[in-house]
């Protein structure tokens, strides 16, 4: 899909600036202006390739790994130093300075990128999917496009989510930023309802079910497998008793 689609009109000036946008630009329209046109606009702009949705999710995805890791040294950190506040001093002190945080700030510089590289490719399996239900449901437009869409989004809503985490690591407080974390989090999926729409010309209810349902498919395969696999033990439960008993009696 390289133009506006049809049931838009091409004529509102909102729908152009007059050239392409910047990288900046495209990111804050992205988050600021919901609505079809905005990403109408996005999906239409030279520059929309994959190559730079690709680049986009990687520094998106770092942001996010980075900011996870950080809060988790933290909150991990901030854990083992009550536990050894409550141990006799004696004891505390044979306990080495390092032990006191789990994730050491090399671990966080080294494990972002690996976290970036994942969510990359997770990024790209799951607008394939998007896209693929979307076609079912008579989408016109294509992957490129749509992983553009969606990396503009991905890329604001990570800074943000990133701030959000580490507030969250605060103690006490950090409940209030998680529940504004869960309120980005829905708006995100708003905005790709809103991006699905523009690139496949779909009305709003395949729209949301293009992006719905494969992570519903997702969740109930995860819940089929953890299913099978309590049900597999259930079963094998007797038989394992017998082995152990068997085992324990050769011993006498």
């Amino acid at each position: 899909m390289s133009e506006i689609p049809e049931f838009l009109d091409q004529d509102d000036p909102s729908l152009s600036n007059g050239g392409e946008m910047t990288m900046v630009e495209t990111w804050i329209a992205a988050v600021t202006k919901p609505n079809v046109g905005t990403f109408a606009e996005i999906a239409g702009q030279p520059g929309a390739t994959t190559g730079k949705a690709f680049l986009w999710a990687f520094v998106a995805s770092l942001i996010s790994g980075f900011s996870s890791l950080l809060a988790q040294s933290f909150s991990v950190g901030g854990q083992m130093g009550g536990l050894l506040d409550l141990l006799p001093p004696e004891i505390a002190r044979e306990i080495p300075m390092g032990a006191s945080s789990s994730i050491g700030f090399g671990t966080v510089i080294c494990g972002a990128p690996v976290f970036a590289v994942i969510g990359v490719i997770g990024f790209a399996i799951g607008v394939a999917l998007v896209q693929w239900v979307a076609k079912l449901f008579g989408g016109t437009g294509s992957f490129d496009k749509l992983a553009y869409t969606f990396s503009a989004i991905f890329v604001p809503v990570s800074l943000i989510l990133a701030v959000l985490t580490l507030l969250a690591a605060i103690p006490v407080i950090g409940m209030c930023f998680g529940i504004f974390s869960f309120g980005i989090s829905i708006y995100m999926i708003v905005l790709q309802v809103f991006a699905v729409q523009a690139v496949n010309d779909l009305d709003t209810g395949k729209a949301v079910g293009s992006v719905l349902l494969p992570g519903l498919v997702f969740f109930l395969f995860i819940c089929c497998c953890v299913a099978i696999s309590i049900g597999g033990l259930a079963a094998a439960g007797p038989a394992i008793g017998d082995i152990f008993s068997e085992i324990d009696q050769s011993l006498y």
